[in-house]
């Protein structure tokens, strides 16, 4: 009776379903309070809210553990709750619970009907991007894909529980699920094996051992294993087959929760010492041992396979009596699995022949071969279904790929016709921009030509008028400075010095404003102590101010440093507090501050209560141009290039001089570093 048939099923008979529901993974559901706690709560929550309705959900998940009546009634005070209050995720949760509730009662089309409904939910949700994210959107959809995949691997619809499971796959894959994505490889390579396309199992199976070995998950690892074991014994791979299983086992020693996976390890290894080693005793070793974890546990489905395991011994033994009455026992413990009902028949069959009872021996061939038939028509259907799926595909992959072809020929076409107009557009541009620069070049020139005119006409009046004046005094003063008394003689002495004075500042600035104009001030920053540095340049202006009779304040604090030229910011705040002192009258007031601001920033300023300027001036200070000027409170001689010199090197450390002034009451000045 030991035939090839009978060896493929003795194989294929430890295989057991995927029972793991997506959304009962024990691994990723929340934490629920006691039931009594729970139930306590609903008294005080809004007649319709999201809070009751959440609390009906866990409500409905605790009592799924031991009461499905009541579990079903939670499940659906939820769903009439979230319509209620129009919330599409508990709607979508309380219609994956009630599809779950039916898979529990075996009612698959009530099942699938709840499961659909929740898909139709969870659809809705996306309509709501702001209340509901992208992520848990996906999480849900996940989620229920992978109960409609077990729930067509219930059925023995291999296919389309393939086709879930990839659904769930793709978007564990997009976010990088790496636990899950071992799971449903795990599930998808069962039914490549019960469709008896062991290479595509094969594939699925490592891809799951490798995604689980980077979670070091020790489950996860075992079950993929466990069926790395049934695999490589049907192909007779004895040697992988134990190393698998023994791994398997070896996982579940240190869950001593997970009896029942344990005894199903044990079992394989029986069966392969049995069938690859013909070693008897290691083979009834393990299944007593797998006998005695069942005690208690309740899995009729595996006791019937350590029972069969048993009566195969007996029967390679000659033991024919205990072969039929452990057979039998096998047969009455559960019938459910085709694969180990096959192989009890077969084991019967040869036992009764033995025992010389051909009405017996003849009845059990006749099952044997019934189911068999049945079942082998059921696998060819199924392969006949996979060939015309494969071909279905393969002709819509040739169609698709002809399409693609005609499309790529389109695509060249446009993307070589866009390519022609944006070409056509990038010329126009260029020229457009060629034109734009021609016109900013010409605008640049006419500025330099007028800032040049007027350089030349600060030189020609500013510096020939008092060089004229000097002139004239001088000759005054070698005609009459004989006749003349002394004191008139100081007087004009004193005019040749102011008249020097200006000369010399008006001078200094216009060579800095040429060194900047010409690019050769070098900006070379460091930090330093803006006390120390200015305190020169403060004494000059306090001597000018004692001398005009003008107050004069400073609030420097002698602890603060910036970053900066302090060669050009000594140059920016001697001409402003020059400029302060020369526009305020005797018996004014100039003051000069350097205080902390926000950001790590220092505000330096300069204000006088001097003439101060209208709105007229203030516009025209940034301007190179003599007919700004104006003279001071006693007369000295103002030309605004001074001015323009603090904005250029402000410029130069990213700052701005920005001033406010009312004519007749002074001005203010600050920059920020």
């Amino acid at each position: 009776m030991r035939n090839h048939h009978f060896s493929l099923l003795l194989m294929i008979l430890i295989l057991t379903p995927c029972r793991l529901l997506f959304a009962q993974n024990r691994d990723q559901r929340e934490f629920y309070p006691e039931i009594d706690s729970l139930e306590n709560l609903l008294a005080t929550h809004p007649p319709a809210s999201t809070e009751l309705a959440d609390a009906y959900y866990r409500l409905s998940w605790s009592y799924s553990e031991f009461d499905i009546d009541k579990s079903k009634e939670y499940a659906g005070k939820c769903l009439s709750t979230a319509r209620l209050i129009d919330d599409w995720e508990y709607t979508a949760f309380s219609y994956g619970m009630l599809g779950i509730i039916n898979y529990y009662l075996s009612q698959y089309d009530s099942s699938l009907v709840y499961y659909n409904k929740a898909l139709e939910a969870i659809e809705r949700m996306r309509d709501y991007p702001k209340k509901y994210t992208e992520r848990k959107v996906d999480n849900e959809l996940s989620k229920t894909y992978g109960n409609i995949g077990n729930l067509f691997n219930i059925q023995g619809d291999c296919h389309k529980a393939i086709d879930y499971y990839q659904k769930a796959l793709t978007i564990f894959r997009k976010y990088d699920w790496i636990g899950s994505q071992a799971m449903v490889h795990k599930n998808i390579g069962e039914m490549y094996m019960a469709m008896s396309n062991y290479e595509q199992a094969k594939i699925n199976f490592l891809q799951s051992d490798s995604l689980a070995h980077i979670r070091n998950d020790s489950l996860r690892i075992a079950s993929v294993k466990w069926s790395l074991g049934n695999l490589f014994l049907y192909e007779k791979e004895y040697a992988k087959a134990l190393q698998n299983a023994e791994i398997a086992c070896g996982y579940y020693l240190s869950h001593p929760e997970e009896g029942l996976k344990k005894a199903e390890s044990l079992n394989l290894l029986a069966t392969i010492y049995l069938e690859g080693y013909d070693n008897g005793t290691r083979a009834e070793e393990y299944v007593r041992q797998a006998l005695l974890l069942l005690d208690g546990l309740g899995s009729p489905r595996e006791e019937a396979v350590s029972l069969r395991i048993i009566s195969s011994l007996h029967l390679k033994r000659g033991q024919w009596r205990q072969a039929e009455q452990t057979a039998l026992r096998a047969l009455a413990t559960d019938n459910s699995e085709v694969a180990n009902t096959l192989a009890i028949y077969g084991i019967l069959a040869k036992a009764y022949a033995q025992l010389r009872k051909p009405a017996q021996a003849n009845l059990y061939f006749d099952k044997h071969d019934e189911l068999q038939s049945s079942w082998t028509s059921k696998n060819y259907q199924s392969s006949i279904r996979e060939m015309e799926v494969k071909y279905e595909t393969e002709k819509k992959d040739n169609e698709l790929e002809r399409q693609l072809n005609v499309i790529a020929r389109q695509n060249t076409q446009r993307r070589m016709m866009v390519g022609g107009i944006a070409l056509c557009g990038i010329i126009l541009i260029l020229l457009w921009y060629l034109l734009l620069l021609r016109t900013r070049r010409n605008r640049v020139l006419a500025q330099l030509i007028y800032t040049k005119d007027k350089f030349f006409s600060i030189i020609s009046h500013d510096l020939k008028n008092p060089a004229i004046a000097q002139l004239n005094a001088l000759k005054m003063l070698l005609n009459n400075g004989r006749e003349w008394d002394v004191d008139t003689l100081v007087e004009y002495y004193c005019e040749l010095v102011k008249s020097a004075e200006t000369e010399v500042e008006l001078i200094s600035n216009l060579l800095d404003w040429a060194r900047i104009q010409t690019g050769r001030v070098a900006f070379m920053p460091k930090p330093f102590n803006i006390a120390a540095r200015l305190r020169a340049d403060i004494l000059i202006a306090r001597n000018m101010a004692v001398k005009k009779g003008i107050e004069f304040q400073v609030s420097v604090p002698e602890e603060i440093e910036v970053t900066g030229d302090a060669n050009m910011l000594s140059t920016v705040v001697r001409n402003l507090l020059t400029n302060a002192v020369k526009f305020t009258q005797s018996g004014g007031q100039v003051s000069f501050s350097v205080e902390s601001a926000a950001h790590s920033k220092v505000i330096v300023a300069i204000s006088d209560t001097g003439m101060g300027m209208s709105k007229e001036q203030l516009r025209d200070l940034s301007k190179v141009d003599y007919s700004s000027f104006s003279q001071g409170t006693a007369n000295e001689h103002g030309h605004g290039l001074g001015l323009i010199v603090c904005k250029e090197l402000l410029d130069r450390h990213g700052s701005h001089l920005l001033i406010e002034s009312q004519e007749g009451k002074g001005s203010r000045f600050w920059f920020e570093l």
